[in-house]
């Protein structure tokens, strides 16, 4: 119901954003695609924002959307470079762009010759491996920052626990319920739902013990499958709030306890301490002890082991043995 929610709201505001620039037909060639390229809510809220401000930037010189052209793409490129966008993010405006004209394209709302003029717009060059990995001494003083002896001191250890020894992305965790969590005879495992809607099965191990007892300290208790696993508190502290921690709060999370451990957050020239730093950790720190890159691409969950090899460490049974390689304890 939830999802629905979003894709009706995504939905609405593109339609109305097209109706303003006065495109007929183009909501309806737009939200099939917009809304099952984009599983995540952010994801659309980012595609909608780049998407608006083009459409702002091309009613603004007079220029209606089926009469956008690539020169007109190439100019509106550098001029957010211009303005300083990071070339990510120029980069993800671009795409916006060229998925919108191939849909437009394919609706015969603008002729194929203007839409590959429009896919030929280069995108500007991105560094990739930029997020930065810690060492696994820092990462033990990041899982040990938290202050135990308090229910949020609880929970913040245990979402930390969570990201080291499964290596999710961050909306995966944030997402994730008490329903999600499975116990087997010898071995507790969490459900999660990452990118592309694919639902897998992650190796808590010694994470475990810490969102047990969360859990049970928060009141929150294992017979509520629908409860976020990991939520906001009340204003007293120690209550939790029936709903999850948004994906912000969870990075505000991360930093704190960086900073607090004596990490350096902010990297010149790369990106800063983030919650995929724990992921990229945790990735590496398995190599580093012996697990196989094939094993650590099937726990990261890429469908592609080049991926892996582009952002992690290169070195050289399954997903669970690059999980116990993982020494972060």
């Amino acid at each position: 119901m939830e999802d629905f929610r979003q894709v009706s709201q995504v939905g609405k505001h593109v339609g109305d954003l097209l109706a303003q620039c006065r495109a007929s037909g183009a909501a309806a060639a737009i939200i099939p695609w917009f809304c099952d390229a984009l599983p995540s809510a952010k994801s659309r809220k980012d595609y909608y924002s780049d998407m608006s401000a083009f459409f702002r930037a091309m009613q603004e010189q007079g220029v209606h959307p089926y009469e956008v052209t690539g020169d007109h793409v190439a100019m509106y490129k550098e001029a957010l470079l211009e303005q300083g966008k990071k070339s990510a993010s120029v980069a993800r405006a671009l795409s916006v762009l060229r998925g919108t004209y191939e849909q437009f394209g394919k609706k015969n709302l603008v002729p194929w010759e203007r839409v590959g003029d429009i896919q030929g717009v280069q995108s500007p060059k991105v560094t990739k491996n930029t997020t930065p990995s810690l060492s696994e001494a820092e990462a033990i003083k990041l899982l040990h920052a938290p202050d135990q002896e308090t229910i949020i001191g609880l929970r913040d250890h245990a979402i930390l626990f969570t990201y080291f020894k499964t290596a999710c992305r961050c909306a995966a965790i944030a997402n994730a319920k008490i329903g999600n969590l499975e116990r087997t005879d010898t071995d507790w495992f969490l459900v999660v739902t990452e990118k592309g809607k694919k639902e897998r099965r992650q190796p808590l191990l010694e994470a475990a013990g810490a969102i047990l007892q969360w859990v049970e300290k928060s009141g929150i208790g294992m017979n509520d499958a629908s409860h976020p696993l990991f939520t906001p508190m009340a204003n007293d502290r120690k209550t939790p709030k029936r709903r999850p921690m948004s994906q912000q709060s969870i990075l505000d999370v991360v930093k704190k306890y960086a900073r607090q451990a004596g990490i350096q957050v902010d990297r010149l020239g790369r990106r800063s301490v983030c919650t995929h730093t724990l992921r990229k950790t945790a990735l590496n720190n398995a190599l580093e002890h012996g697990a196989k890159v094939e094993d650590v691409q099937q726990w990261a969950g890429h469908a592609d082991l080049r991926t892996t090899q582009e952002y992690i460490a290169y070195k050289e049974k399954g997903a669970e043995e690059a999980a116990r390689r993982c020494q972060i304890r």
